[in-house]
C-alpha cells in the first residue's frame, strides 16, 4: 500500500507557502481530526437544523475500519479525508474537511482522494453532500462530479454525486 508512507505535498495557499504533508492518521491525530471537523461543519448546523453527518462520525473507530487521513503541518491537523469501501468499481469519499478554508487544503485531499481510490484498483468516486451545501456541491461539479441522486436518509435531505476516474 504506497499511501501507508507519507506523501508530501506543497502549495502556497497561506501566505508564505506552507509544507504540508497528507498521511494516513493515528491515534495522536484524533483530538486535531476532531478540532478540524467541528471547526469546518458548526455553521452548517443553523443552516440545516440539526448536527451534520461528519461530525457524529466516530474518527477513532474509522482508523480500523476505513483509510483515515490526515493533512498535516507538522502536528497541526489542517484538513482531513475519510475514505470507505463501497460495491463494486468504486469508493466512497465519506468526509473531506478542511480548515481554515481557501488554503488549497481542501483540494490538494481531493487530488489525494482520487489517486488513492485508483491505487486502490477502482474507477469511481463517490460521496453525497446536504442539498444545502451549495458551496461544496459547487466545488465538486467543478471538479467534474455529477449530481446522480437525491435521497432521504437519517434525517438527512442529501444529493448523492459520482466521478469516473
Amino acid at each position: 500500500d504506497w499511501y501507508a508512507n507519507t506523501i508530501p505535498i506543497f502549495f502556497c495557499g497561506i501566505e508564505g507557502g506552507v509544507s504540508v504533508e497528507i498521511r494516513r492518521a493515528t491515534l495522536q491525530d484524533m483530538p486535531g481530526v476532531y478540532a478540524c471537523c467541528v471547526a469546518a461543519f458548526k455553521d452548517y448546523i443553523p443552516l440545516i437544523g440539526q448536527t451534520p453527518g461528519p461530525m457524529k462520525e466516530d474518527y477513532c473507530q474509522a482508523l480500523d475500519q476505513h483509510a483515515l487521513f490526515v493533512a498535516a503541518e507538522g502536528d497541526r491537523v489542517l484538513g482531513y479525508l475519510l475514505i470507505k469501501d463501497g460495491e463494486g468499481d468504486f469508493q466512497w469519499m465519506d468526509v473531506l474537511a478542511a480548515e481554515p478554508k481557501g488554503t488549497g487544503v481542501g483540494r490538494a485531499l481531493l487530488t489525494f482522494c482520487e489517486d488513492y481510490i485508483r491505487a486502490q484498483g477502482k474507477h469511481q468516486c463517490r460521496l453525497y453532500t446536504h442539498v444545502k451545501y451549495t458551496r461544496s456541491q459547487q466545488i465538486y461539479l467543478r471538479q467534474g462530479y455529477t449530481i446522480y441522486d437525491r435521497v432521504q436518509e437519517e434525517g438527512f435531505d442529501r444529493y448523492y454525486m459520482k466521478k469516473d476516474l
